[in-house]
């Protein structure tokens, strides 16, 4: 966001001052205050690197408006590559990449991490702006829908639910407790509902219980 997409913020401030006699110094701090960005309610409008893939950014759209000194709504401008969070630590992650439409959270650095952006590591400030919306990172999940997708503590236990396909790739898994399905069990061809053994007599007896 440009300097001059920033001034446009003050808008609400000033008409504020505009009737009356006004303190000259309590208007000065408050334009002043206009200028920080703190954090405000935004609205996703496009993503960028998702999946397994490094942390990407979005762009986002400020949902509460400007107001001018005659009561009329302007859309506030777009504030664009806000790096989004994502759940990790070290090489492990929960990938729950935003996506358009999502109503999220935008918090502002006090200095400007352009570079920082950039090259993901340790650096000197892009500039001398502070409080500045160009440096804004997107928290997700305010005041979304309800899932159809979901990992679900209840407190009485884990509830997985999704579309598609669930598929997990481990070296081994185990489970400590029954396991029921309303489906078939495949060991790589062999079916456990449909398979069958040769070599052997029909007859009325039954099997001893596995061992």
């Amino acid at each position: 966001m440009s300097g001059g997409d920033e001034n446009a913020y003050l808008g609400q401030a000033q008409a504020a001052d505009t009737a009356g006699s006004v303190n000259p110094i309590l208007f000065a701090i408050r334009q002043q205050m206009a200028r920080m960005a703190g954090s405000t309610l935004v609205q996703v409008k496009s993503v960028s690197a998702t999946g397994l893939e490094p942390v990407g950014f979005v762009d986002a759209a400020p949902m509460v408006q400007q107001v001018n000194g005659r009561g009329m709504l302007s859309p506030m401008p777009m504030i664009h590559n806000l790096p989004y969070l994502r759940l990790q630590g070290g090489k492990s992650a929960v990938i729950v990449d935003p996506a358009v439409g999502d109503i999220g959270l935008a918090v502002f650095a006090s200095r400007d991490i352009s570079n920082v952006k950039q090259v993901r590591a340790p650096g000197a400030p892009g500039s001398y702006r502070i409080h500045s919306w160009s440096d804004g990172l997107y928290i997700g999940g305010f005041l979304n829908g309800t899932p159809e997708e979901y990992i679900w503590l209840t407190g009485n236990g884990v509830k997985v639910q999704t579309k598609g396909e669930f598929s997990v790739s481990a070296s081994k898994a185990s489970f400590d407790c029954d396991i029921t399905t309303s489906g078939d069990v495949k060991a790589g061809s062999v079916s456990l509902a449909e398979h069958t053994h040769a070599g052997v007599q029909r007859g009325g007896g039954v099997t001893d219980t596995p061992k």
